[in-house]
């Protein structure tokens, strides 16, 4: 099963971004013995690939900064957004899962984390890979990654709002006040449940915001540059998981 689970992970991206993800970062060799070493391996690779995008997106930006000062600034504020929306999206992305949207608790245990390690990682891969095509000017080689995402992102989007829709009814029947406790279940109270709607709704605005901004640099935008480069971050959403544990009440 572990190691069903890493292919799924290295599967996740289109073949170019997959190529340069195990370039920059090659997986593990052998298969974790735990569900905690695993969970350990996974974090390493999304640190490891987060140093190789910071690396390739230097490439890019640094030069900038005396030949083009105004893209400069704008490229370092968007890579800023780029990273709080990551965090945020992949942490929304980890939360789901232990949520029950049916009795409205939050859960926890030793596996906490690996969804957000394997959201980032695809993340982390994407950003890299378009970051160094750029700086190679390989745009064919970008639109090629580009067009893979187009169905994936239907379908994460989908789930995305279909997910948003039950959490939402979830947080209407929400008790105003809930009992503290220690236990690692705990039902969520309209206080809880503002900043989770919250975070929900940041990682499904955000791809077009950054995407709109991203083609605004591109040298020569495709008319549709905005539409795919959204596509591309819609598509490592991936809420499947959690709104299949909603349907079948697992």
């Amino acid at each position: 099963m572990l190691a069903l689970t890493l292919a799924a992970v290295l599967a996740a991206n289109p073949n170019p971004v997959d190529a340069w993800s195990r370039k920059a970062c090659p997986p593990p060799k052998q298969t974790p013995d735990s569900n905690i070493e695993l969970k350990f391996s996974e974090q390493q690779r999304a640190e490891c690939l987060k140093k190789a995008m910071n690396k390739a997106l230097d490439k890019v930006i640094v030069p900038l900064k005396k030949s083009k000062p105004p893209a400069f600034k704008e490229w370092m504020a968007l890579q800023a957004d780029y990273n709080r929306w990551m965090a945020d999206a992949c942490a929304a992305v980890e939360e789901a899962n232990w949520v029950d949207l049916s009795t409205g608790e939050r859960s926890m245990g030793t596996g906490y984390g690996f969804t957000e390690s394997q959201c980032l990682q695809r993340q982390f891969a994407w950003r890299g890979f378009y970051a160094d095509a750029w700086a190679r000017k390989d745009w064919n080689g970008m639109q090629q990654a580009l067009q893979g995402f187009s169905e994936p992102s239907a379908k994460a989007r989908d789930t995305l709002q279909s997910y948003r829709s039950k959490a939402q009814a979830a947080a209407a029947r929400a008790p105003a006040h809930v009992e503290e406790s220690d236990l690692p279940v705990r039902q969520l109270s309209r206080d809880d449940w503002k900043p989770y709607m919250e975070r929900l709704e940041r990682a499904a605005s955000g791809p077009e915001a950054l995407a709109r901004r991203q083609c605004a640099l591109h040298p020569s935008p495709a008319p549709d540059c905005a539409q795919r480069f959204a596509d591309s971050l819609s598509a490592q959403l991936d809420f499947s998981e959690a709104l299949s544990n909603q349907e079948t009440g697992n």
